[in-house]
């Protein structure tokens, strides 16, 4: 196997590949929104690419919140933090804000703010 960073010759192919297997999973050019970098990995006998893929940096909100006080004065304090949280997201040119909740008590509150599942599981690996 051969790696390099994408190159203009590689897109006809790439195109290929996605209306071939994803057409129906995603358009393709979010395959290339906000990446830093992206990189072909290609057979090294045919040539032929085998994987294309890279880095996308993401939005993320993150909070703590006090239980001591009252479900409706953290819902208060919530939905002021996601307004900032999309502001800022917004000034930052990110198209996406995402949140990973362990209390699933708060799922249907975020739902309520615009929050959906993604597609596909999320997982996380840890440096």
């Amino acid at each position: 196997m051969d790696i390099s960073r994408i190159k203009d010759s590689d897109f006809s192919e790439i195109i290929r590949i996605h209306q071939k297997y994803y057409a129906d999973e995603f358009n393709l050019e979010d395959l290339f929104n906000r990446i830093l970098d992206m990189f072909v990995i290609r057979d090294s006998e045919t040539k032929e690419i085998v994987t294309v893929g890279g880095v996308r940096p993401i939005a993320e909100a993150v909070a703590v919140t006090n239980k001591a006080h009252s479900v409706r004065k953290r819902m208060c304090a919530l939905s002021m933090l996601l307004e900032l949280s999309e502001k800022m997201t917004r000034v930052h040119n990110y198209d996406q804000l995402h949140v990973f909740i362990q209390d699933q008590k708060w799922l249907s509150h975020l739902e309520k703010y615009g929050f959906r599942p993604t597609v596909g599981q999320p997982l996380v690996k840890i440096l």
